[in-house]
């Protein structure tokens, strides 16, 4: 992929054309015969999209390419709190820790819900009845409520708003139950 810098304005080309300014099979020249004619590499710098957002394409005339630039999100920002009238009231975080928390601790209840539910029957059998529940069942089932202890003492640990965001619910050892 390449970029044509033209009055400082970028085009960008999947694919270069074959005739470009009565050149033949353009898409086939040299780098510098590219650069000569305004088409330059575009570097891709990765970014983590939970954290980090990416600018606008720019031409780096340093290093001749296209490329953006990558900046940290900054999640200790504060917002102001207004009034009903518009008037400045007060500041607050704008990204919560809590909030996050609270959605990646829905998420795990959520999930043990989902794994434990093939065997409720058993536990309202139980409860109804008095029928007792497969002891293989009760070991899976004290598991999964073990795992969902584990996964929130570990989001409730967290302080800081980018790592909360970025932990990944999993449930070990394994999200079915037979």
């Amino acid at each position: 992929m390449k970029a044509l810098v033209k009055n400082k304005s970028i085009i960008i080309y999947k694919t270069l054309p074959n005739v470009w300014n009565n050149i033949l099979n353009f898409k086939y020249a040299t780098d510098e015969v590219l650069i000569n004619h305004g088409f330059y590499d575009i570097a891709r710098p990765s970014y983590n999209p939970m954290t980090q957002t990416k600018g606008g394409l720019y031409f780096d005339e340093a290093n001749s390419i296209v490329t953006y630039d990558v900046t940290d999100i900054d999640f200790d920002q504060d917002i102001d709190i207004l009034d009903e009238e518009g008037n400045i009231t007060g500041t607050e975080k704008r990204y919560k820790v809590d909030d996050i928390k609270a959605l990646k601790l829905s998420e795990i209840k959520s999930k043990a819900g989902r794994l434990l539910q093939p065997t409720d029957w058993q536990v309202i059998r139980k409860a109804e009845r008095s029928i007792d529940i497969d002891t293989n069942i009760a070991t899976k089932r004290a598991g999964i409520l073990a795992e969902v202890n584990r996964l929130e003492t570990e989001v409730n640990a967290f302080i800081n708003y980018a790592d909360v965001l970025q932990y990944r619910v999993q449930f070990f050892p394994s999200d079915e139950i037979e």
